[in-house]
């Protein structure tokens, strides 16, 4: 075997940005590069081919610290993201072997760290039957039914009283029997010691791996099963048959990746080094970063900004590389930093940061605020990073870290010529004062490798944003009104765009763009006002999408249900397109309403279809039909 020195990895950006896209195709491109670059290196011995991604649990909490490795908080938008991503890496399409394996996790209601005394190890998720279906399961259904994906991971917590890897219902009932799953379920690392030691679900060691391997889990991420599962056996609580399902299902994945086959019969033996982090794979996380970023605030269209302006940068992610890269990342090619995407549109930029993300020392403000009062544009990028949100660790609030807000406040007072705001975050932070005082803002998430360019590449112009925002931006108040324990979606103030019923700082979908579109019906004289819920017909709605500013520009538009049903969603998002236009030019986007997009979920979690009124929204559009 030729041994080759090996790149490293393509860093895209953060998966959060991945949902503020609403770019479907372009997100399966990127799986595609992933497994090839995988495959590339386990040619080399330096990979393995099964993935522990993705992670489609919904961003149900703003506190959450690992809400910026999930697309977001709808799950319509996850299902889609999933079904792209999984088909993307395992990439079959009729060939004898599987390229990947993907593992969706975290099955199931998973998205609690540790928070007021409860970790993730201990906690135990109370759903209703109605937030099971309607929100937390979804995902995991597209995961199987659409995605083909060959793995699943059962996560650390319980579910209404049982460990989630020891949950026969769920596992063996719902993602088996229902939905038709032919794949393996995998704990996540340490799971099936927590359905004993934490959850006190069993007391034996043998009663606990018959919990776990009877209750669905094949794959033990941990040592339980190797250390335990010959006593299980010795004990009659598993038999030799229990261990023959679950190996077969495991070894026909590990066949089906080609593993026990020559390594030439595969068509991705051929796969070397040279096809890591190439050219393309460069641009396209380049891409990805740009049609992430979402403008939130341009007053008096202040951007793009003239290269030919002073600029003060400022703030404690305006140099940030690792950052842009949030967690779970890989050390990448190379990290183009705020400041240095900056640098490389004008030539007149000084750096002041004020303080570091905890700030807690503002020693540096003095700094900041004279290079602002010489300037005649500041930029400033706040934010998060790791210390503030991740795997392990939520938060207790969600406003700026330390003085980040003295900070802006203080800049703010030093000049009165244009000041820009960036956020640089996973998680939601409440931007309310920023809102009211900068004269442009961005979120910029985590973009990736290339995330200060594509950064400087919107501020200037070079690039007209798109993207639009994954979750709601709620006031800093919110985390007083909800516990993080409380899994109910309805309970006030309510949680994501569906069910919140106070003002948000920004709504789920919110986004601006250097351009103008126009949104028209091209169909409306056809569209039916009636329909018999005994003879129901796919609705097939066309609506004309015109750039009609001065600038090329992309939308992604939104297509939303309403309901009559004062127990439903106030709305549910069914579809999403983008197109890209240029000044003048136009397209038609196609948008089907199936029987499905108006079912509700009732108390006892079944999809019913009720007589009513129901409308569908095209972004400023409406239509409405009555079923009788």
């Amino acid at each position: 075997m030729t041994i080759y020195k090996i790149p490293n990895a393509t860093s895209f950006p953060q998966v959060i940005n991945l949902g503020s896209t609403f770019d479907v195709p372009l997100i399966k491109e990127m799986a595609k590069v992933i497994s090839t670059e995988a495959r590339a290196m386990y040619n080399q011995g330096r990979a393995g081919l099964t993935f522990f991604a993705p992670n489609i649990n919904l961003f149900r909490d703003p506190r959450w610290g690992r809400g910026q490795e999930t697309p977001g908080e709808d799950p319509y938008v996850i299902s889609q993201y999933v079904n792209s991503f999984a088909r993307g890496m395992q990439e079959e399409n009729g060939n004898k072997y599987m390229k990947t394996v993907v593992t969706c996790k975290h099955f199931a209601a998973y998205d609690l760290e540790n928070w007021n005394g409860t970790d993730r190890f201990h906690f135990n998720a109370v759903v209703s039957p109605q937030d099971l279906v309607e929100t937390y399961l979804p995902a995991f259904e597209a995961c199987v039914r659409e995605g083909n994906a060959a793995s699943i991971m059962c996560s650390y917590n319980a579910v209404n009283g049982i460990p989630s890897c020891a949950n026969d219902f769920l596992q063996n009932e719902i993602v088996r029997k229902q939905w038709g799953f032919e794949g393996y379920i995998v704990s996540d690392c340490g799971a099936i010691n927590c359905i004993q030691s934490t959850h006190k679900y069993t007391s034996t060691n043998a009663d606990t791996v018959a919990a776990g391997l009877l209750g669905g889990c094949d794959l033990d991420c941990g040592s339980f099963y190797q250390q335990h599962a010959q006593e299980a056996i010795d004990n009659k609580t598993i038999t030799e048959a229990d261990i023959d399902v679950t190996l077969t299902r495991l070894f026909t994945y590990r066949m089906r990746l080609g593993m026990f086959d020559p390594p030439n019969d595969t068509s991705y033996h051929s796969l070397t080094p040279a096809d890591v982090n190439t050219a393309d794979s460069q641009a396209l996380a380049l891409k990805l970063a740009q049609e992430s970023i979402v403008l939130l605030q341009n007053n008096k269209s202040v951007l793009p900004l003239d290269p030919k302006y002073t600029v003060a940068v400022i703030g404690p992610n305006s140099d940030a590389t690792g950052t842009m890269q949030g967690n779970y990342h890989g050390t990448a090619p190379f990290l183009i930093s705020p400041i240095d995407g900056i640098k490389s549109m004008t030539n007149s930029v000084t750096l002041a940061k004020g303080c570091d993300v905890k700030c807690t020392d503002d020693s540096g403000f003095k700094e900041a605020v004279a290079i602002a009062q010489k300037a005649q544009a500041v930029i400033v990028v706040v934010g998060l990073d790791q210390s503030q949100e991740s795997e392990g660790h939520d938060r207790n609030d969600i406003t700026l870290p330390g003085k980040q807000l003295d900070l802006l406040q203080a800049i703010r007072s030093a000049t009165k010529n244009p000041m820009i705001v960036v956020l640089m975050s996973g998680g939601q932070v409440d931007i309310s004062w920023a809102k009211a005082n900068a004269d442009a803002l961005l979120w910029c998430g985590y973009p990736g490798q290339s995330g200060g360019k594509a950064i400087a590449q919107v501020i200037y112009g070079e690039v007209n944003p798109s993207g639009r925002l994954p979750y709601t931006i709620y006031p800093a108040d919110y985390v007083n009104q909800i516990s993080f324990f409380d899994m109910g979606m309805r309970g006030k103030p309510g949680r994501t765009y569906k069910f919140y019923t106070g003002d948000a700082v920004y709504p789920f979908g919110y986004g601006l763009s250097y351009t103008t579109f126009n949104l028209s019906w091209s169909d409306w004289e056809t569209l039916p006002k009636y329909q018999s819920i005994d003879e129901m017909s796919t609705v097939h709605y066309q609506v004309t999408v015109t750039n009609t500013g001065s600038k090329p520009g992309a939308i992604a538009v939104l297509a939303y249900m309403t309901f009559s049903d004062p127990n439903a969603p106030m709305k549910q998002l069914f579809g999403f397109q983008r197109a890209e236009l240029n000044p003048k030019q136009n397209a038609t986007l196609f948008f089907d309403v199936d029987v499905e997009t108006f079912k509700t979920v009732d108390e006892e979690g079944n999809k019913v279809l009720k007589p009513g009124a129901y409308t569908v929204r095209i972004e400023d559009l409406a239509h409405t039909i009555t079923l009788v």
